[in-house]
């Protein structure tokens, strides 16, 4: 196993590179394009989280209301219009357990479900969904690109996934309502980072932005989800 995750922290930046190359190639239209312009940022952040089925049974039910383990979740960490110069994709959350099982089940080794599934949740944090049929078609089109661009192995599991990505739903300070969670979504989750800092008059700090209106709106929203606005004071 630890011969598996040395090889997946090398692996998952290059999925990621091939998905984010990927954003300009093709347009898909059921596509949600909140990501779009990458290269603004300086570097893109992701997490990858491998767990047994209990953890993420416990983060199943918490979130979406179901009392069962899962093999993938994604949890996007990333607020539109919030200027800074770091795109904060979000988490990935596998369990090994169900992984193993499901590449038994499939005739492929341990490493290719679990490169299949981080590319799968990739797509997630990128806008990618299966809200529809052709949303399905488009997802696992991109997919398999993915996977052929690497010369993994592993099959289109797209159809398979369960749907996570769900319109935004209100926050009171930082922690999901129970609609949110009713509807199964975790596209909206408390991100990581804890504070954004800002000068005296609201314009972000390290970022050649103006106060704007999308500015103060990612900020309202950011600080929704629990992150602290800190005013640079100064002398």
């Amino acid at each position: 196993m630890q011969n598996v995750i040395e090889i997946m922290k090398l692996n998952v930046p290059m999925a990621m590179k091939i998905a984010l190359d990927g954003l300009l190639e093709y347009n898909y239209k059921t596509r949600d394009t909140s990501i779009s312009d990458v290269g603004k940022y300086e570097k893109v952040e992701v997490s990858v989280l491998l767990c047994n089925d209990n953890f993420i049974q416990n983060l199943n039910k918490e979130w979406r209301g179901e009392d069962c383990a899962t093999d993938m979740l994604s949890v996007s960490q990333f607020i539109p219009d919030l200027d800074v110069p770091t795109l904060m994709l979000g988490d990935i959350v596998i369990s090994v357990e169900t992984a193993a099982r499901q590449a038994e089940a499939r005739g492929h080794t341990l490493l290719d479900e679990l490169r299949t599934l981080v590319v799968r949740g990739l797509l997630r944090l990128l806008g990618f969904d299966r809200h529809s049929d052709e949303a399905a078609m488009e997802m696992e089109k991109e997919e398999l690109l993915i996977l052929k661009s690497l010369r993994w192995k592993g099959r289109g599991l797209a159809k398979n996934a369960p749907d996570l990505s769900k319109p935004h739903t209100e926050t009171l300070d930082g922690q999901v309502t129970n609609s949110l969670k009713r509807a199964g979504s975790l596209r909206f989750y408390r991100p990581k980072f804890k504070y954004i800092f800002c000068d005296m008059d609201g314009t972000l700090l390290n970022s050649k932005s103006q106060v704007t209106a999308r500015n103060a709106e990612a900020l309202k929203e950011a600080r929704s989800r629990g992150v602290n606005i800190v005013i640079a004071t100064g002398k």
